[in-house]
């Protein structure tokens, strides 16, 4: 890992390989806390991880009184919608899935500006600078890094990715009270090389830098606020700082 990745996490993640069915058969995380200061979620959250030849599977639980989507297209960095949230960072690239009740999903892949190097591991097709036009990240916009600029590719997809969201209650009816909802999730490897370091396929031994997080809307009576919380404290440096990701041990 490069000196970015090398700090001690606070949280390492002895994930299993998967069994039948695959999604939930990993241990539950601890319960999410606010992402910015610590504290434990309003609303609880949590998550299990697994992984075979062919996927990384994440299960989440988000309980919720009260399950609903706002609607809103994202613009950039931000989407003002409910979300769960999954980062996952290399040594040059990082990766941002977001998920919504009713199954929209977003994604954005960031690759730092030093090692974006001409006819370098970044330097391929589904990368190609004058055809995506990659926003810049950390110059004049932020969130920013020590490290420097990032490309934001906004319109990079995982290919293969399959992904599914089961509602426990009735979606966007806001007199009625809900459960809560659960979020699926199967990356596959071969989408993935950009975000292993190394190599093409997954060995036991392995470790991932993973970050999980859910956006929650507050919605009040004239105004709206997001609320964050994580899998992990991520601080003052926010969900973009992939040097404090727990790491996920493949098992």
């Amino acid at each position: 890992m490069s000196p970015e990745l090398v700090a001690s996490p606070s949280l390492v993640y002895h994930c299993p390989r998967a069994g039948a069915p695959v999604c939930g058969q990993g241990p539950r995380t601890s319960r999410f806390v606010d992402a910015a200061a610590g504290g434990v979620a309003f609303l609880p959250t949590d998550a299990a991880l697994a992984w075979d030849d062919q996927y990384l599977y994440i299960d989440a639980w988000l309980e919720e009184r009260d399950v609903w989507t706002t609607g809103e297209s994202r613009t950039g960095l931000v989407w003002q919608e409910n979300t769960f949230e999954v980062l996952l960072a290399a040594d040059g690239a990082l990766y941002n899935l977001s998920v919504n009740p009713a199954g929209a999903t977003k994604e954005l892949l960031f690759i730092w500006h030093d090692a974006y190097q001409r006819q370098g591991r970044y330097d391929v097709a589904d990368l190609n600078l004058a055809r995506c036009s990659p926003m810049v990240i950390g110059g004049d916009a932020g969130p920013h890094h020590r490290r420097g600029r990032r490309w934001l590719f906004d319109e990079w997809q995982l290919v293969g990715l399959r992904a599914s969201v089961n509602v426990d209650g009735t979606l966007n009816e806001r007199h009625e009270i809900d459960r809560g909802w659960r979020v699926q999730l199967a990356l596959p490897w071969a989408g993935l090389e950009h975000l292993l370091d190394g190599a093409r396929s997954p060995i036991a031994g392995q470790c991932l830098r993973v970050a999980l997080a859910r956006h929650q809307v507050l919605d009040q009576r004239q105004s709206r606020q997001m609320a964050v919380w994580s899998w992990h404290v991520a601080g003052e440096a926010g969900l973009y700082a992939p040097e404090s990701y727990p790491v996920v041990e493949l098992i």
